[in-house]
C-alpha cells in the first residue's frame, strides 16, 4: 500500500463537483426562474467562480478532477489509476446529484410559481426551460429557444462540435497550467483562478449552443434529479434524444486533447531538467 487515502479522495471529488454545480447551476436557476441576471457574461463569472472555488477548496484532497471527462482523459495518457476512475466518476456524478437536489430543496416554491405562471406541464414539450436549470441543452432553450425552428438553428451535430471543442480546450488549459517545463506555468495558488478565467471565455462563446457542459457529472447528476422531478424520459435522454451530446462527447474531446498535448505540443516544450 502506498499510504494514500483515496476515501478522502473520493471525498474530495464529491465535494468540489457539488459546489461547482451548486453555484454553477445557481447561477443559471436565478437567471431563469427571477430573471435577476441574464447574460452570458454574468453566467460565464458565475461558472467559472464556481470551478475556481471547487478547486481551491478540494485540489488538496483529491487533485480537482470533478469532472468524468478530465479523469478519463488523464487515465487513458497514463496519468491516473484505472482502479480508481470508475470511484472518482461515481463521486463526481454523486455531487452533482446532491447540489441539484440543494437548490431544489432551496427554491421549490420558486421553481413550481415559475411553472404555474409559465403554463409549463413538467415532462412535456416547453418544459425545457424549466429542466434548463438543471441540464444543460442543446441549443440553450432561453436563448436560441426550443422549438422546430430553434433546433434549424442548431444541429446536433453542431452541439457535438461545440462540447468537443470546449472541452478539448479546457483539457489543453489544465495541462499546459500544470506543466512543470512550461516557461509560463503560474504559481500554484493562480491555477484555479486561470481555470475560472478559461470556463468564463467558453461559456460566453459556446452556451449558447449546448450549454456548455463540458463534464458529464455536471450532466448527469442533476439530469437524475431532474427525472425523479418528474422530467421523465426528457430528462433521461434528452428533448431531442442528445444526452449523448452533453455527456459522451466531453470525454471525446478531452481525451483528444490529451493526445494533441502530448504529442503535438509537449514535444516543443524546453526539455525537462535532469535531476540532482
Amino acid at each position: 500500500m502506498n499510504g494514500e487515502n483515496w476515501i478522502g479522495k473520493y471525498i474530495g471529488e464529491l465535494i468540489g463537483t457539488y459546489l461547482i454545480v451548486l453555484f454553477g447551476c445557481g447561477v443559471v436557476f436565478t437567471a431563469i426562474m427571477l430573471g435577476t441576471i441574464g447574460d452570458l457574461a454574468s453566467a460565464g463569472i458565475g461558472w467559472g467562480l464556481a470551478v475556481t472555488i471547487a478547486v481551491f477548496a478540494g485540489a488538496s484532497m483529491s487533485g480537482a478532477h470533478f469532472n468524468p471527462s478530465v479523469t478519463l482523459a488523464l487515465a487513458v495518457r497514463g496519468r491516473f489509476p484505472w482502479k480508481h476512475t470508475l470511484q472518482y466518476i461515481v463521486s463526481q456524478i454523486l455531487g452533482g446529484f446532491l447540489a441539484a437536489a440543494t437548490l431544489f430543496a432551496m427554491y421549490s416554491g420558486v421553481f413550481y410559481d415559475f411553472v404555474k405562471t409559465k403554463g409549463i406541464t413538467i415532462g412535456q414539450q416547453g418544459s425545457q426551460i424549466a429542466m434548463a436549470i438543471f441540464v444543460p441543452l442543446t441549443p440553450h432553450p432561453g436563448i436560441i429557444g426550443m422549438d422546430a425552428a430553434a433546433y434549424a438553428k442548431v444541429t446536433l451535430l453542431q452541439g457535438a462540435i461545440g462540447e468537443f471543442l470546449a472541452t478539448f480546450i479546457l483539457m489543453l488549459g489544465i495541462l499546459f497550467l500544470l506543466e512543470a517545463r512550461s516557461t509560463t506555468q503560474p504559481t500554484m495558488w493562480f491555477f484555479p483562478v486561470a481555470l475560472g478565467l478559461i470556463v468564463l471565455n467558453l461559456v460566453i462563446i459556446e452556451a449558447p449552443i449546448s450549454m456548455l457542459s463540458l463534464n458529464a457529472a455536471r450532466d448527469l447528476g442533476p439530469r437524475i434529479f431532474a427525472y425523479l422531478l418528474g422530467f421523465g424520459k426528457m430528462a433521461l435522454l434528452g428533448p431531442r434524444n442528445d444526452i449523448w451530446v452533453t455527456t459522451l462527447v466531453p470525454v471525446v474531446g478531452a481525451i483528444a486533447a490529451t493526445y494533441f498535448y502530448d504529442y503535438v505540443m509537449l514535444p516543443y516544450f524546453p526539455k525537462a531538467k535532469s535531476g540532482n
